[in-house]
């Protein structure tokens, strides 16, 4: 890092800023025509922040030109004496060249202005992602179109959708329709535009159906499947009911890498007395007769686990899933699935990564935020990085305690969480709370941009935060 000015978020790695400024035509020309996409997402962004739309033509001020000898994801910017020129090896490159642009440009006089710069940039972790909980309360689909939003801006790379839970279920699924929550669904045509309006600013989403707990919807809907215990039994009809909505999950998302399958905070132990599991079980070569019956509680949830991550690998994509089995059962669970080391409880960090796990770092504390009842201050999240948990669960034997690890290329990154628990009886209205929840993860998700793209920090919480007052007015434009 060289002369580098607070202004961006998240930090580059090298900057060099001079004292001129460049004034430019919005006009772009486009050398590579896997560079279009991203420049028309600029073009829409522009005119939403400088007022100011960006036009493909000769004489071109800004020009994006393909680089083959970067790696993936890496871009350099360079406003030179008299046009601006982006570089990338692929289109996600281009985005987050284009992203930086976007933090860079103003209006002055009337004419679009930069700052005569260099700056070259790659991310450090594969994944930095937001997670939005749908299900607890209603969010319009405007609210999952300014998340993508957000995600753009600051170079964030996945949105983790959290679509069911026991208050609702908000898809509309063809082959279980009464699975849908009544005014509380996204229609096949929203889910059909997020793709479309994700993809084209190169932000992964990744879809959730939490289960075998949080599945009061499925007990309501379909009883005589699902059963009325409040966790998806294991029998065959049950799994292979699940197993097809994976498999229709996959396909409503078909550009997602991952699926997430839920896996935690489930009453496993109810398996281990119902009878109807039997069947199943054993057809698993699980011994539904053995005498440790917290085991066995354990070996069904990773064989649940293990069955929904098949449905989902069998559409050719990727799977995530909740710490959420113990230690004793990891030998039964894909180490292909990527685990979120969230609770240090039911196993802990040190514990996944000697299971042979790639992990995520989705610690409650600081990454959590429970509107209004439980979330920590911007800089607490920057402090924070990839490598560190502060447990809160009261049974975890880190309580207290704040857990470091070596760097380690297993874990991919880190993930903040925003969860509906306590927005109905905190706020006079779902409305009220739902934006409040967006204003505390817009400012959140700036300090998770900076220590997910950076591992290490590059400048001061001071340097951050004067970066973040430069350009919340600009994010603020995006979810208002």
């Amino acid at each position: 890092m060289e002369n580098n000015r607070p202004g961006l978020i998240p930090c580059p790695k090298y900057a060099v800023y001079r004292e001129e400024t460049l004034a430019i035509m919005p006009i772009m020309e486009i050398c590579d025509p896997a560079f279009v996409r991203p420049a028309k997402a600029f073009a829409g962004y522009a005119q939403r922040l400088v007022g100011v739309r960006f036009t493909e033509g000769r004489g071109a001020s800004v020009v994006l030109r393909a680089d083959p000898d970067m790696q993936s994801g890496e871009y350099s910017l360079r406003v030179q004496v008299a046009r601006v020129v982006l570089c990338a090896a692929d289109e996600q490159g281009m985005q987050y060249a284009l992203a930086t642009l976007g933090q860079l440009i103003s209006v002055q006089d009337g004419r679009v202005t930069l700052p005569v710069c260099e700056i070259r940039d790659l991310p450090d972790s594969q994944h930095r992602c937001v997670m939005i909980d749908l299900a607890r309360n209603w969010h319009p689909f405007d609210y999952l179109l300014s998340y993508v939003d957000l995600c753009w801006f600051y170079k964030i790379s996945r949105l983790h959708l959290h679509f069911t839970d026991d208050q609702s279920y908000t898809l509309q699924s063809a082959i279980y329709p009464k699975l849908a929550t009544e005014n509380r669904s996204y229609s096949p045509e929203d889910i059909a535009y997020l793709n479309k309006y994700a993809e084209e600013r190169g932000i992964s989403l990744i879809p959730e159906i939490d289960v075998p707990g949080h599945c009061t919807q499925f007990c309501l809907a379909y009883p005589e499947i699902f059963g009325t215990d409040h966790i998806i039994p294991q029998t065959g009809e049950a799994m292979d009911a699940m197993q097809a909505l994976f498999s229709e999950l996959c396909d409503m998302f078909p550009n997602s890498e991952y699926v997430h399958v839920g896996g935690d905070e489930a009453a496993i132990e109810k398996w281990t007395t119902n009878q109807a599991c039997r069947s199943y079980a054993e057809s698993c070569g699980i011994d539904f007769d053995c005498a440790d019956k917290r085991y066995l509680a354990e070996r069904m949830l990773a064989n649940f686990v293990q069955k929904m991550a098949d449905a989902v690998m069998a559409k050719g994509k990727k799977v995530m899933a909740w710490e959420g089995f113990a230690p004793c059962v990891n030998e039964f669970v894909s180490k292909d699935i990527v685990l979120h080391s969230w609770e240090n409880y039911y196993q802990t960090t040190p514990q996944l990564l000697a299971g042979g796990f790639k992990i995520i770092n989705s610690s409650w504390r600081p990454m959590y935020v429970v509107t209004p009842a439980a979330y920590w201050s911007q800089k607490e999240v920057f402090d924070w990085s990839v490598y560190r948990w502060r447990p809160v669960h009261p049974d975890s034997p880190y309580l207290g305690v704040t857990v470091e690890i070596d760097p380690d290329e297993r874990v991919l990154g880190g993930q903040l969480l925003a969860w509906g628990d306590t927005i109905p009886t905190n706020f006079p209205s779902v409305a009220e709370g739902i934006a409040e929840e967006r204003r505390l993860v817009a400012e959140r998700m700036a300090a998770l941009s900076e220590n997910t793209w950076n591992r290490e920090k590059l400048r001061s919480y001071a340097e951050f935060e004067q970066a973040y007052q430069s350009l919340c007015r600009a994010a603020s434009i995006l979810i208002d």
